[in-house]
């Protein structure tokens, strides 16, 4: 573990600050002081500093008169509640890892060593920056004090000023990973690309992901984000007044490898595209700015996130410039502020997002080629709808009182049409098996922003024939013209080729075209996402992987013998299903008091599962609702309260879950995939039928404590997101090891099949384990996890071996009937001509078939039977061993007639499965008594 020294030159305070969510009142200063709202108390004036004395930055609070370093923040906000236990929450939250002499040291990358280095004189940065690019000197040592921005002089002594590479002075910029906040890039900017080569930047790290920007902080706090090129127009963005009112920019490294960024950090923001106003390529005629946004826009818009575009093409105030930082190069720094504020607040108002409605004396003379070709049908009225973020507007041409011409704009729709695209979903057995598809099914995703929902985008999935119907419009807001609505619908049409995309109705690991992907609920396209998905809208929780060994950790204490950590590798491991093709269900099983409710209550919030109690379980469709479109589990409450018919139902899905199958159920025939692994908690759960697709965990007396309040979640994104790296041939590999070591140390013989799919349900879950220890960075024999489970299974499977046949089933119910003496068919007792302590029931498979078929009280027990014939039924007692083979298709007299096939039953052998009658002492049987009752 770091020292507390070691720990400060680490980790910087206003890292820690930004971490804890408090608020910044103004700008950081280059020395690293900064005033912050108190995070114990709402106040309207900062009144807690971070300061600087003999070289260390301290914090205080005025209020209060607390001050200290890192550790006492770190109490001073409850966050830990001493010195080792603050030291041990830094190490987890930063991801520093905890020295361990069996362990090997975590090896820094050679981006973290040239951060290091450039920022050994970051200062030298700021003439050039100032007097060559213009910037706020306030801005620059703001980044500086991020450390986000550093200097390099470093020249190569292989080659020679002015060749390709050679280096020189250059402006660096240091660029972190927004969850671990661990440097990834770090690009060069060099102040003469001459005596570099004419080579103007140069990047070290993986710059297809990297983003740049002034500090995390400025992103977390913005309500808008200007999207730019480089990280010279993210500084210049932050050199106008808008960096005050809560904007900030981002840099995306460059136009090119944009589907390698992680989008999502910009959730919740209102984003606008401000990439440079590059001359059209010779080539394709295409702006590469302009397409560069363009991909963006789709991008976005596919997260339901709204982007906007700057308008580079109306008026002249772009004519020469190519992006942010020429605004203040060409006009000097104070007056190209007010340039630039203005020019990055006038916003395309064109319906289509990058496609122009009209070409005039004002705008650019070469606008390149358009993103889309509209007919002039179709064209001659598109300049006329004009957009605001989330409201739509017509303009009308007409006379004023003098003759001239009007223009007024008339409101359309209380909206704005973000998006209308063709999405082309995958069918169910692609999905889930990764076969190419054969079944595709063509919708369309409307993508609309309104008022009420700020700068979330709203989606609505139509069907060809409800795209121009206007009640589905009119969910997402009012329409005051209903023909000018119809009439711009028309030429939306025109761009459902803008986003179109390929897509699964699938919450998890599944299949898309061939491959492995994580799928959460928004990037699924439902028709009725409320009823056929219950994760229709999940996120799965996110963090960084070290908070996943903290989860494990309090699982594996807070029960012995690994019984709760038992249930969630289960959970965790049920997105395997993509590759096995199966997964078991679970019951958790525990006494009164014994803890289940808290631990089912713990992985609600551990994973992001849903419990569904009693009222969710009503109704068949209900059970199907839930259960539908997943591989990420749900449980279900007391499933032994319910009613009979509904157990039933309910244990016919879970047999269908198992694998997966697909039903369509409706008058539209929506199609729902019963996919779901299922926790059954309670008591008693009553699924005898599915002894073959279930594992369990007994909690009764094996509590050991709570796990904390404050346990993270568990990175679940970052896990499936892992999964989906791994070949489909490894794992099943990894699952025949596994099995192979099970069966070695199993309970079972080998040759009672049952067993043996119920060791293969164990072998899924060790090797979910396996692939957590690997993710995790665990030992595999952690807390003797393999040995427990080893254990968990060979009980089950001891106690479990008289009850998965459902002969055995059968026969129970029927020698109740013969005790309470309401069969009524013959039968006879006999001891055994071989063994005089044995005696034999002779009695015929078609009578007892016969018998549960038709008694009215065993009706509902016969339809849930998976076995109804006389013909299987006989077989499976023969393969039993349970009729000897001397004893088969016998003749006897019982009463006053002969009957003939009958089976001799070994009363010794039925009594190993658990099954036993009343033997009268007096031979015969119940057949003359009931008769002559009759």
């Amino acid at each position: 573990m770091a020292s507390i020294d070691q720990l400060k030159e680490r980790i910087d305070l206003n890292e820690l600050c930004e971490l804890l969510n408090m608020k910044r009142d103004g700008k950081l200063k280059q020395s690293g002081e900064a005033l912050y709202h108190s995070p114990l108390r709402d106040d309207k004036n900062a009144s807690f500093s971070v300061y600087r004395r003999n070289g260390e930055l301290r914090w205080k609070d005025h209020a209060t008169d607390e001050g200290g370093s890192i550790i006492d923040l770190v109490i001073y906000t409850g966050q830990a509640p001493d010195t080792s236990e603050a030291i041990k929450w830094l190490h987890q939250e930063f991801n520093i890892p905890f020295d361990k002499s069996d362990a090997p040291q975590e090896k820094r990358s050679r981006e973290a060593w040239l951060a290091d280095q450039v920022m050994q004189q970051p200062e030298e940065s700021i003439g050039y920056l100032v007097d060559e690019r213009r910037l706020s000197k306030e801005v620059i040592e703001q980044a500086i004090s991020a450390k986000t921005l550093g200097y390099s002089d470093y020249t190569r002594t292989d080659k020679k000023p002015g060749e390709k590479f050679y280096g020189g002075p250059a402006v660096a910029f240091i660029c972190k990973d927004f969850a671990s906040r661990k440097v990834t890039t770090v690009e060069y900017r060099y102040f003469d690309k001459a005596l570099n080569g004419g080579v103007k930047s140069h990047c070290h790290g993986e710059k297809g992901p990297a983003f740049w920007c002034l500090s995390h902080s400025h992103i977390k706090q913005a309500h808008t984000v200007v999207l730019v090129e480089s990280p010279i127009n993210a500084l210049s963005m932050h050199c106008t007044s808008l960096a005050n009112k809560g904007w900030a920019a981002l840099a995306v490294m460059g136009a090119s490898n944009l589907h390698e960024k992680d989008w999502s950090i910009l959730e919740g923001k209102r984003i606008i595209c401000a990439f440079d106003n590059d001359e059209p390529d010779e080539k394709t005629g295409y702006r590469p700015g302009a397409r560069a946004a363009w991909s963006v826009h789709e991008k976005l818009t596919a997260l339901n996130m709204p982007c906007q575009f700057v308008d580079h093409l109306s008026g002249n105030r772009w004519e020469g410039v190519n992006d942010l930082n020429d605004f203040l190069v060409k006009y000097g720094l104070e007056a190209g502020k007010g340039t630039l504020t203005s020019a990055l607040q006038e916003l395309e108002p064109w319906l289509i997002p990058g496609l122009p409605g009209k070409i005039d004396k004002d705008m650019v003379s070469n606008p390149g080629k358009p993103r889309l070709f509209l007919p002039d049908h179709d064209y001659s009225i598109y300049w006329k709808f004009r957009v605001r973020p989330d409201f739509t507007q017509l303009l009308k041409i007409g006379k004023d009182e003098d003759g001239n011409d009007k223009i007024e704009h008339q409101d359309l729709c209380g909206f704005r049409i973000a998006g209308l695209s063709r999405v082309s979903i995958q069918s169910a057995t692609a999905t889930m098996s990764g076969e190419k598809d054969a079944q595709p099914n063509t919708i369309f995703a409307a993508t609309v922003q309104t008022a009420r929902h700020g700068d979330l985008l709203q989606r609505r999935v139509l069907q060809d024939d409800q795209l121009h119907n206007p009640e589905q419009w009119k969910k997402f807001g009012p329409i005051f013209s209903p023909a000018k609505f119809s009439r711009m619908l028309n030429i939306m049409e025109r761009a459902t080729d803008i986003g179109a995309r390929d897509a699964i109705n699938f919450v998890g690991l599944a299949w898309r075209n061939g491959r492995p992907v994580l799928n959460e609920g928004p990037d699924c396209y439902f028709t009725e996402p409320d009823k056929q998905c219950p994760y229709h809208n999940l996120k799965f929780p996110s963090g960084p992987v070290h908070q996943g060994r903290r989860v494990i950790d309090a699982y594996q204490t807070s029960f012995t013998h690994n019984a709760s950590l038992i249930p969630l590798v289960w959970s965790l491991g049920a997105h395997l299903k993509a590759f096995l093709g199966f997964w078991p269900h679970f019951i958790l099983q525990a006494g009164k008091a014994a803890g289940k409710s808290t631990l089912v209550k713990r992985m609600e919030r551990t994973i992001g599962m849903t419990m569904f109690g009693g009222q969710s379980l009503q109704t068949e469709f209900r059970l199907l609702t839930s259960i539908s479109h997943t591989n990420h589990p749900v449980g279900w409450e007391e499933l032994s309260a319910r009613r009979q018919d509904i157990i039933d139902k309910a244990v016919a899905m879970l047999q269908e879950c198992y694998q997966f199958t697909v039903t369509r159920r409706g008058t539209d025939m929506t199609e729902y995939v019963q996919s779901a692994p299922v926790l059954l908690a309670g008591e008693d759960v009553p699924v005898n039928t599915l002894l073959g697709k279930v594992v369990r965990s007994d909690l009764t007396k094996k509590q050991n404590g709570e796990m904390p309040e404050d346990l993270p979640r568990f990175p679940v994104r970052e896990w499936v997101k892992w999964l989906s790296t791994l070949d489909r041939k490894r794992v099943r590999e990894l699952h025949g090891k596994c099995r192979q070591f099970l069966m070695s140390k199993s309970a079972t013989s080998g040759e009672d099949d049952g067993a043996n799919r119920m060791v293969g349900n164990y072998a899924a879950i060790y090797c979910a384990w396996k692939l957590l220890c690997e993710f995790l960075e665990l030992p595999s024999n952690q807390g003797n996890f393999p040995m427990d489970l080893l254990s968990t299974m060979n009980h089950h499977v001891t106690e479990s071996s008289s009850d998965r046949e459902p002969w055995v089933w059968i026969m129970e119910i029927v020698l109740g009937e013969i005790d309470a003496g309401n069969f009524k068919f013959p039968y006879l007792f006999e001891k055994s001509p071989n063994d005089p302590d044995e005696s034999l029931l002779f009695i015929r498979f078609t009578h007892i078939m016969q018998h549960l078929s038709t008694n009215n009280s065993l009706r509902a027990k016969f339809d849930a039977m998976p076995v109804k014939s006389a013909t299987v039924f006989s077989r499976q007692v023969k393969d039993a061993g349970v009729c000897p083979e001397p004893f088969r298709d016998k003749e006897r007299s019982i009463g006053t007639k002969r009957v003939a096939h009958l089976y001799g039953l070994s009363l010794t052998e039925l009594e190993r499965y658990g099954l036993s009658v009343s033997v009268p002492e007096v031979q015969g049987n119940g057949y003359e008594e009931n008769k002559q009752e009759a």
